[in-house]
């Protein structure tokens, strides 16, 4: 296992990764630290602050500074980021001005920390200038990967912080994420050992807090080693995936144990948040150029089934991390983030004009990355966008469903797909039930879009057989929604029929958000918390339909009527309270 940390640890090029990390190893070590990395913030020299023993059992101020890859001569006394200017920044700027009272008496210990290895000449060079500048009360020591490493196993990955059965999991995991067909099935089980908190039938399971803090560091170590792995070969998709399982399990299980309120639970969650906000970055950044390549996933799925499922499959990622990152980025009110979630929001527009299948959903069941767009693009103002794809899909289902081909199917099964484009399926049988019909109708509603409307009317009469449904989560789904799969919760609306205008289907809304049982919006656990956007996660993730409150909420007469939680501004319908994404948080 050591040699997979040192690899790990010499993978960490991203400058939020390390920064990240080494307070976890530090509050293993019993080194609490009392101050933060920051990008492109340091003072005076030191990167992180913390206080705890040495190794004589001695209360010791900790000052770090932190490096990335192997050191040399150059790094030690080349430019403004050079080590010995650091080192001296420290001596004569921060231990004369910038050590707190409490701390003052406190010997000091200075530490360089680097992901690499230190090459002989600057072992030369530091080596010297520790024996120069020690005295009785301060002291200096460099700590490269190989150290790191065995730290980490020591403290973060000992037999008792991850057993044997999680360590032999979370190696095959890695053995096998840089296959595409992998479906991460070794890191769910190690994900399964960490958090089995609370079992079924029981209400808590007896597990002292500590120890279920050491579990989340556990696993915000185990997804950061996985998720650069998954990024060496070239796999960032199935990093993502396992982010949104990682930030989905640990949350339910905070939950059930009713720890999200608890500040060291929800300082060691958001550093699964930072893991899914940098992973989907760099998963956003190498996917970009393909966004505006014209039909640049078709070089990768021949066959057009395969290609829409891909390429729907995109909406639904990017849709889930432009959403948390913006919502993130507002609760945080971090405005380089919201303008990255504007960019994101571009690539996936292009996407829509670059790829023809956007506008063919194959899968009745693609409703949900539709509806997960679609809230997307109406939170980055991107109205117009909205109702142009709108009416290119119901141009399309309006001809699919009347020629008998080339409309999404409500089975969600590739062999129905198959028989359905080789003129073999049973229309009636692909056709039993369908979501995205009224979905795409409450949209255009909602958005005044009557001309568009008045056309998707007429599959009232092309699919008078066709049961079409809206589903509402109820208070049983809070409970299931982080776990797996929600629909077997809720309330189903069925059958429904179209209005005949787009004016009846908003009086028709307003009704459902003011006298109907599904009228409250669910406020969930994450939406308590600031987090709200974790649920639009959950339903991309574990294939369950978002509340369509959200939507239904932006009609205006339903806005003012509603007694929901659900308000005007653009985020604030899934944003929620703001005790977990404060901005002392971000």
């Amino acid at each position: 296992m050591k040699l997979v940390l040192v690899e790990y640890l010499r993978m960490l090029r991203e400058s939020g990764e390390f920064d990240i990390l080494l307070p976890d190893l530090l509050l293993a070590m019993n080194i609490t630290p009392i101050s933060k990395p920051q990008k492109g913030t340091r003072q005076a020299g030191v990167d992180l602050a913390a206080v705890g023993l040495d190794d004589l059992g001695v209360r010791t101020l900790w000052l770090f500074v932190l490096k990335r890859g192997d050191l040399g001569r150059r790094d030690w006394d080349t430019g403004q980021q050079a080590v010995r200017q650091s080192l001296d920044e420290i001596k004569d700027v921060y231990l004369r001005s910038n050590v707190a009272p409490e701390h003052l008496t406190l010997p000091v210990r200075i530490v360089v920390a680097t992901t690499g290895d230190f090459k002989q000449d600057f072992e030369q060079q530091r080596a010297g200038y520790a024996a120069s500048n020690t005295t009785p009360s301060l002291s200096y020591a460099f700590w490269n990967g190989d150290s790191i490493a065995t730290k980490m196993e020591e403290y973060l990955l000992n037999e008792y912080a991850l057993p044997e059965a999680a360590r032999s999991e979370l190696r095959r995991a890695l053995a096998l994420v840089g296959e595409p067909d992998y479906e991460l099935g070794h890191f769910y089980t190690l994900l399964k050992i960490l958090l089995d908190w609370v079992k079924e039938g029981e209400k808590k399971k007896e597990k002292p807090e500590k120890e279920c803090l050491r579990d989340i560091r556990t696993v915000s170590l185990a997804l950061g080693i996985l998720c650069r792995w998954a990024a060496q070969d070239g796999n960032l998709k199935s990093a993502m995936i396992a982010c949104e399982r990682s930030l989905l399990w640990t949350w339910n299980a905070l939950r059930q144990r009713g720890l999200t309120q608890d500040q060291n639970m929800v300082a060691a969650y958001t550093r699964l948040i930072a893991i899914y906000l940098n992973t989907t970055t760099e998963y956003f950044n190498r996917v970009q150029a393909h966004l505006h390549t014209q039909d640049a996933f078709a070089r990768y799925h021949r066959e057009s089934a395969l290609l829409t499922e891909r390429v729907f499959e995109e909406i639904g990622l990017l849709a889930t991390m432009g959403l948390a990152h913006y919502l993130w980025g507002v609760a945080t009110k971090n405005k380089e983030r919201i303008e990255g979630a504007k960019v994101v929001a571009e690539g996936l527009v292009s996407l829509l004009h670059t790829h023809g299948v956007t506008r063919s959903p194959c899968y009745d069941g693609q409703s949900i990355e539709i509806a997960l767009a679609l809230s997307f693009f109406f939170l980055s103002e991107e109205i117009d966008e909205i109702k142009a794809w709108l009416r290119e899909l119901v141009g399309r289902m309006v001809f699919g469903f009347r020629k008998g081909q080339w409309f999404p199917i409500s089975t969600d099964s590739f062999d129905d797909l198959v028989d359905l484009e080789l003129g073999n399926a049973d229309f009636a049988k692909l056709t039993e039930t369908s979501w995205m019909v009224p979905l795409i109708g409450e949209w255009m509603a909602v958005l005044n879009d009557d001309e568009g409307y008045s056309r998707l009317v007429s599959l009232n009469e092309t699919l008078k057989d066709t049961t079409f449904q809206v589903w509402y989560p109820d208070d049983k789904t809070a409970e299931v929604l982080y776990a797996g799969p929600a629909l077997e919760t809720g309330i189903t609306e069925a059958p429904i029929v179209l209005p005949p205008t787009a004016e009846e289907m908003r009086a028709r809304i307003l009704k459902i958000r003011t006298e109907s049982p599904a009228k409250s919006q669910l406020v969930t656990s994450a939406k308590q918390a600031g987090i709200g956007w974790l649920d639009f996660i959950a339903s991309r993730h574990f294939r369950t339909p978002p509340d369509p409150a959200f939507w239904q909420s932006l009609e205006k007469g339903a806005q003012a009527a509603s007694q929901t939680n659900v308000v005007s501004d653009r985020s604030g319908a899934v944003s929620g309270h703001t005790s977990l994404a404060g901005p002392k948080s971000a």
